[in-house]
């Protein structure tokens, strides 16, 4: 399991400003999106009165609720012709989305795209994108967006928010020309975000509420559900984190399933759903990777999924059970959500275990007049509360300064506190590194997993002397050895 600091991601020619410049764009626009989030006009959901109505069996159904109950589920949800056929969970609650966000940023590509703004064939060299520490050669810069947006760049550099998986397998720098090889690696996708913002002129957050959330009339999201994490010491690309609801993202499953259409509206190119649904690069037998979104042809998941194992299906996933799976055939979305906020993943396996359960309980065609209710959730006895947002207090960079330096937990193994861009990080070996956020006196977390505490010691002369690192049942113990200036310049 990759480490815990931050949660990791795993698989499942215009002039611009310089790499600084995007940087702080990128940061300046994350934050006003926060402040000036637009209303919404929220749709809510109508459910059929009873699983029969839908064609499909309560009593099955209520076998696939127990194995997600039992299993630690988030949040389940599934929608049959565009009506809901279950909702189990705190279905309301917004979750970190992980690698889902990648096929959010898939459809603001498909828009752009469409209304011309953004050329799939422009080279990194056309749009001066480059990276720091490790700046890209002359061949890396002939990458096109097309190639990033399909995880095919021949880019192998670290990346932040990325799996310890992508850091063992990434092939050798160089060893394979953009547009030639599939790699599934976090760069490719973080870069796709800040050449977005950069074409669009506007942040990811803004143009998705603008352009899908108010739209679609999600009930949930705003643009303040987003935010950027760096590890600067990997790459200057944020990851463009999502969080998001099931009910949320139910909609945009819909909205790919109804090829871009809304309400009689053409919100996504009906072109574009088609092609970033359709392999681009092959996977595995039957399986493939396209725009940002996985897919699967009939017979790739295997006799041990049953019914799942007759139709194709595309997918968003992300690492610890979020899941929104299309089933055209069926005219079926279902969403899983595993609750990585309270450190409870949910393995790949038993979430397509749990779909196909929900796909082996129909039992033939909807009712032709069924009778419709408002959305009922059912909630899981085992599901954990929501912690309230943090209150994070605003440091002064000298108040900061103090906890810059190194700290030893055992042999030569150190933890680093430094500073990027105004910003204060903290690095793990094996871990990982992540911004740090005040709660209090020498006390503080992680935005992007709120359950980590750090908690830092002084000496009798009030000087901090070292660190308390609680992630989960980990507990790290360790003893600062520098204490001069290590703060990185931008």
């Amino acid at each position: 399991m990759p480490g815990l600091f931050p949660p990791t991601e795993s698989r499942p020619a215009q002039k611009s400003p310089n790499l600084t410049s995007t940087v702080l764009l990128v940061l300046a626009t994350a934050l006003s999106a926060g402040c000036d989030a637009p209303e919404m006009r929220p749709q809510p959901w109508l459910q059929y009165a009873a699983p029969e109505e839908a064609g499909f069996s309560s009593t099955d159904l209520e076998e696939a609720r127990t194995l997600a109950e039992k299993g630690g589920s988030g949040a389940v949800m599934a929608v049959s012709h565009g009506r809901v056929l279950l909702a189990w969970g705190d279905v309301g609650r917004n979750l970190e989305l992980h690698s889902v966000r990648k096929s959010l940023v898939s459809a603001l590509y498909g828009i752009a795209v469409g209304q011309g703004r953004i050329d799939l064939d422009a080279t990194l060299e056309e749009l001066e994108i480059d990276d720091e520490p490790s700046p890209l050669t002359a061949a890396e810069k002939n990458a096109r967006i097309r190639d990033i947006i399909a995880a095919r760049s021949g880019i192998y550099l670290p990346s932040a928010y990325a799996s310890s998986d992508q850091d063992a397998e990434r092939p050798a720098r160089g060893s394979h020309p953009p547009g030639t090889h599939w790699f599934y690696n976090n760069w490719d996708f973080n870069a796709a975000g800040v050449i977005y913002e950069r074409l669009a002129g506007t942040s990811i957050y803004e143009a998705f509420a603008e352009q899908i959330a108010r739209p679609l009339g999600m009930e949930d999201w705003s643009p303040r559900e987003g935010f950027p994490v760096y590890e600067p010491s990997r790459s200057s690309h944020p990851a463009l984190t999502f969080r998001m609801s099931a009910r949320d993202l139910s909609r945009f499953g819909q909205l790919y399933l109804q090829e871009g259409k809304w309400n009689g509206a053409q919100i996504i190119p009906e072109s574009w759903v088609l092609e970033s649904t359709k392999p681009i690069s092959e996977t595995g037998p039957g399986r493939g990777y396209g725009f940002m979104w996985w897919t699967y042809r009939a017979g790739s998941f295997g006799p041990q999924y049953g019914d799942l194992d007759n139709y194709d299906c595309f997918a968003g996933s992300g690492t610890g059970g979020q899941l929104v799976a299309v089933i055209p055939t069926l005219e079926m979305v279902i969403v899983h959500r595993g609750d990585t906020d309270n450190n409870h993943p949910i393995g790949g396996r038993q979430v397509w275990d749990i779909v196909s359960r929900i796909v082996a309980a129909r039992t033939g065609d909807a009712a032709e007049n069924p009778r419709l209710v408002p959305l009922a959730p059912i909630p899981f006895a085992t599901q954990l509360p929501a912690a309230a947002p943090p209150d994070f207090i605003k440091l002064t960079p000298d108040a900061m300064e103090e906890y810059a330096g190194d700290y030893s937990f055992g042999g030569k193994d150190l933890i680093r506190v430094f500073s990027w861009l105004g910003r204060t990080f903290m690095s793990i070996p094996g871990e990982g590194e992540a911004e740090l956020f005040s709660l209090g006196e020498d006390a503080f977390t992680i935005r992007v997993l709120p359950g980590v505490r750090i908690a830092f010691g002084r000496d009798a002369g009030g000087k901090v002397a070292g660190a308390v690192i609680r992630m989960g049942n980990r507990e790290i113990r360790a003893v600062k050895t520098k204490t001069e200036n290590i703060f990185k310049s931008p």
